[in-house]
């Protein structure tokens, strides 16, 4: 596929939020603090009618320009050093519509790190969060200008202090090795449920499906965290946030998303796993990334997005 021609829908009039699990609770917290200790006017006033509002809107989008934040999940006792990438993510939101986008990367998808073929995941391993952008960037033709890095094993105390989520369980999912024994159906899942949900992979799926899992799991957080009941556990939401993010997105920066982020939640936000298919190359295990294939999902959601919009 053509990178600059990936490139340039991507990053058409677009930038980007982080949409995973903890980071999510930090945007909430820090516009849960904003709003009591009245800090606000780091961007400006809080209008007090809806015009005004939308205005402000308007104009924190223009502020803000156009970016692309990566986002990690590590799964590490030792926060994020020495571990590969559980968890690649390219999110993206169109400040104009309100709309985002998740573009979820395989862990084992094949690309050229340092110049030779590995698996993606293990750019960070290597060389960092610098490595892992490098990666990224080359692979899907992008610029990211951030990162947020986050600890998946604060997932468990995430979801508890917001009281749970409910999952609708598409089907039953067994593996007592990692604790994993869920029921079909709608209902209000633990932390540990949850973390088992999006751990899953023993189905015909594999890694694909618990992507997709991921990225659901980050919608149903982000819209109970901005909820009052969310918001009413501020204290040990910040607590866990400070304890297993780790970002270069400015505080001011933040503020201004979660101007935004209220009605990007609304508007519900749209998923995609990178296609392809699994292949065995010289003896390991790869996905192998189907980007025209991409390229035509990125084509068609935005003329979904058009339409609607016309509509």
């Amino acid at each position: 596929m053509n990178k600059r021609r990936v490139k340039r829908k991507i990053n058409k009039k677009k930038i980007t939020i982080t949409l995973i699990i903890a980071f999510t609770i930090l945007i909430g917290a820090v516009a849960a603090y904003s709003h009591f200790f009245n800090i606000d006017n780091l961007i400006s006033q809080e209008p007090t009618e809806e015009e005004l509002l939308e205005q402000e809107k308007s104009e924190i989008a223009k502020q803000l320009g156009e970016y692309n934040v990566l986002v990690l999940g590590v799964d590490s006792k030792t926060r994020f050093t020495g571990t590969r990438s559980d968890s690649i993510i390219l999110a993206t939101v169109d400040t104009e519509d309100r709309k985002a986008r998740m573009i979820s990367i395989p862990r084992d998808t094949r690309v050229k790190v340092k110049g030779a073929w590995d698996k993606i995941n293990s750019a960070y391993a290597y060389g960092g969060v610098e490595l892992a952008k490098e990666t990224v960037e080359d692979f899907l033709g992008v610029k990211i200008d951030r990162y947020v890095i986050v600890n998946f094993n604060s997932l468990i105390e995430i979801v508890d202090a917001i009281g749970g989520i409910e999952v609708d369980v598409p089907k039953r999912m067994y593996y007592p090795d990692e604790n994993i024994d869920l029921q079909p159906g709608k209902q209000l899942l633990t932390g540990e449920q949850v973390l088992g949900y999006t751990r899953f992979r023993n189905d015909t799926e594999g890694d694909i499906g618990r992507a997709r899992r991921q990225q659901e799991v980050i919608q149903l957080v982000g819209e109970k965290v901005f909820g009052l009941k969310g918001l009413i556990n501020l204290p040990s939401l910040i607590n866990i946030a400070l304890d297993n993010v780790e970002t270069d997105v400015p505080v001011k920066e933040m503020l201004a998303l979660t101007k935004l982020a209220p009605d990007v939640l609304n508007n519900q936000v749209t998923s995609i796993v990178v296609p392809g298919k699994n292949e065995k190359i010289d003896g390991l295990w790869y996905w192998s990334p189907d980007l025209e294939e991409l390229e035509q999902q990125l084509k068609s959601l935005d003329k979904s997005s058009k339409l609607a919009k016309e509509e």
